[in-house]
């Protein structure tokens, strides 16, 4: 604890008389005159005080400090200190003796020191303490009882100051709330500055209280207590502005009084100056309005004599302009524009990029831009893609010769057939019984023809002649159907259609077709090309095709015709593309589907990604263009 000389009056002797001492008591106007007076009496009636202190709280920090000692002359009191620390740590008295409790069986003869609190239960303001000679324990007591008395009066007194001072400081924080609620309210955010300004000059009794809002390094006036309307460009605004953005560049409270005679040119508060000359004001003030790092405004209060900002009014000042940045700057945040949002948004955007920090947005941003010269830059093939189907490049039906009835079934479709193997038989028993009517009917004609030929009847032999023939031709015809009804192959190939296993004794219709055959070692490729693509292939153009049966390996394939003609598949129209295959695999089928891609030439990775939907764009945009 450190030690302190205290004195009444530097006029007054070191002993004061009682008289005086409660004349100070009364007339005390600060804590400490009246803890001087009120120890020395409470000293002189318990009579046998050797020493004593007051420790109180102080108003900036939370430490105790000593304003009162007993007696007046110097003295170390810092063995004091450790009861005192008691008292104030546990907010309970505490009475010992110097050194310490004793020991068991211990004996000595030590001063006591008694220490009590003050204050409430909630805080403790400080404390006192005193040092008696060895006594009894019942004479410690009546110490003790003489203590308990005299604290009423400095406790009263201490208690009623934290009160007013807790008062006070409601009262503040009630008329700073005020001023946030009216910031916050549904009017506009010029209305409310002008709300604003008013409510702060009638607060702290200014003559002028002007609001300004930063942006982007400068300052606009935009409100003025006492006043609806303001000309921008008189010099009266143009000199706030200049004071405001000294105290923005600054970043700090920039004040200027008249007394102190300290503003020149190219001082830190030269703009305050020439405000206070253009204005006759007697002091200015200016505070930066801080949203976080950010300063969004500056607020500047003008007073002129003999009325000055008391230490009161400045901590109002300062609880206001902790408070008010935030509500205004989510206001004003609130009437942006449509393109105002846009332009912070975008320069949000921009700072993370460029900026100090944001690490992740930078790596982020750095492989986006690479990723966009790499589209824009890089050139690479361009392959049309489309459905495609192998089809033989030769393919023959097998149709029903006459009418007629499935006989028998010897292959179906996938099976592999050799030139002349039989496919199908028809039923050929009709035909056999019309072959034996039109061969009797041929040898009564002959006999009929021998009989006229006998009797030299010359017309009767022509007409059975005709007779004869006709039963020749009818029976040549039955012959060859009878010839027919076995259907075979007409070349070495593949069955890809086609399957009578199941409709044995069905009737057929003639020409109906029962078999399609496709040779083995000549296939063709179709593509389906979509028709937003068919302009870019071409005859003699190279591409590779990969088939669903066999997907492991691709095969290659050359444009050998483009067919004028689409044909509209599931809603969409294509076009069909004939192609030749260099190579033919083993396993490789008719009818076999996969997916092809025509390589078209070099393009940009940027129109390859992009350009279906930039036709579909200008297409849109054509239709709907007057």
């Amino acid at each position: 604890m450190a030690t302190t000389t205290s004195a009444l009056d530097p006029r007054n002797p070191p002993q004061p008389r009682e008289l005086d001492l409660w004349q100070h008591l009364i007339g005390a106007t600060t804590d400490e005159s009246f803890c001087i007076a009120w120890l020395a009496l409470l000293c002189r009636q318990m009579e046998s005080v050797t020493a004593g202190v007051v420790l109180l709280r102080s108003s900036t920090s939370n430490t105790y400090t000593p304003v009162a000692l007993w007696p007046l002359a110097p003295r170390d009191m810092s063995h004091l200190g450790a009861t005192a620390e008691i008292a104030l740590r546990e907010n309970r008295g505490v009475v010992q003796r110097a050194g310490g409790e004793l020991a068991p069986g211990e004996t000595r003869e030590a001063p006591w020191h008694i220490a009590y609190p003050l204050g409430t239960e909630q805080q403790v303001l400080g404390t006192v303490t005193l040092e008696v000679p060895p006594c009894p324990e019942a004479r410690v007591h009546e110490y003790v009882r003489q203590l308990h008395w005299g604290l009423g009066l400095l406790r009263e007194r201490l208690v009623k100051r934290a009160a007013s001072a807790e008062s006070e400081q409601l009262q503040r924080l009630g008329s700073v709330m005020e001023v946030i609620a009216t910031s916050v309210s549904e009017a506009p955010l010029q209305e409310s500055l002008f709300s604003i300004t008013n409510l702060i000059a009638r607060e702290l009794g200014v003559s002028r209280a002007v609001l300004g809002l930063a942006d982007h390094g400068s300052v606009r006036v935009a409100a003025m207590s006492d006043a609806a309307w303001f000309e921008k460009n008189t010099e009266v605004v143009k000199r706030y502005v200049a004071a405001m953005e000294e105290s923005l560049d600054q970043l700090a409270v920039v004040r200027f009084d008249s007394a102190n005679k300290e503003a020149a040119d190219g001082s830190v508060n030269a703009e305050h100056a020439a405000l206070a000359r253009v204005t006759a004001a007697d002091s200015i003030l200016s505070l930066p309005l801080q949203a976080g790092a950010k300063c969004i405004g500056v607020l500047t209060v003008q007073q002129a004599a003999p009325h000055k900002l008391s230490d009161a009014d400045l901590c109002w000042l300062e609880a206001l302009v902790g408070l008010l940045p935030s509500v205004i700057e989510h206001k004003r945040r609130g009437e942006r524009g449509y393109f105002a949002r846009m332009a912070d948004d975008l320069r949000k955007v921009l700072t993370r990029f460029f900026g100090p920090r944001y690490l992740v947005w930078k790596f982020c941003g750095s492989l986006a831009a690479l990723l966009i010269a790499a589209l824009v830059l890089i050139e690479t093939n361009y392959q049309v893609r489309a459905k495609t189907i192998i089809e033989g490049e030769i393919q023959r039906s097998a149709v029903a010769p006459f009418e007629g009835f499935v006989a028998a079934s010897f292959v179906r479709a996938g099976d592999t057939v050799r030139k002349g193997q039989p496919l199908c038989l028809l039923e050929d028993r009709d035909l056999k019984l019309e072959r034996d009517r039109w061969n009797a009917e041929r040898e009564q004609r002959l006999r009929e023809l021998r009989e006229a030929m006998a009797t030299h009847e010359l017309t009767q032999v022509q007409i059975i002649r005709a007779q004869v023939e006709q039963a020749q031709a009818e029976l040549a015809l039955v012959e060859e159907k009878l010839t027919r009804a076995r259907v075979v192959a007409p070349f070495d190939g593949i069955v890809i259609s086609g399957d009578l296993s199941q409709l044995i004794g069905s009737p057929v219709e003639l020409g109906k077709k029962l078999f399609e055959i496709a040779p083995l070692d000549n296939y063709r490729v179709v593509l389906q090309v979509d028709e937003t693509d068919i302009g870019f292939v071409r005859t003699g153009q190279a591409g590779r095709l990969l088939i669903a049966g066999i997907a492991g390996d691709t095969l290659s394939f050359t444009v050998t015709k483009v067919t004028p003609v689409a044909t509209a598949t599931d809603g969409q129209n294509f076009f069909r593309v004939e192609a030749k295959l260099a190579d033919l695999p083993a396993n490789l089928r008719p009818g076999m589907q996969g997916v092809g891609k025509v390589s078209v030439g070099e393009r940009r990775l940027w129109w390859i990604l992009t350009h279906g939907f930039t036709d579909w764009l200008r297409l849109t945009l054509w239709k709907w263009m007057p």
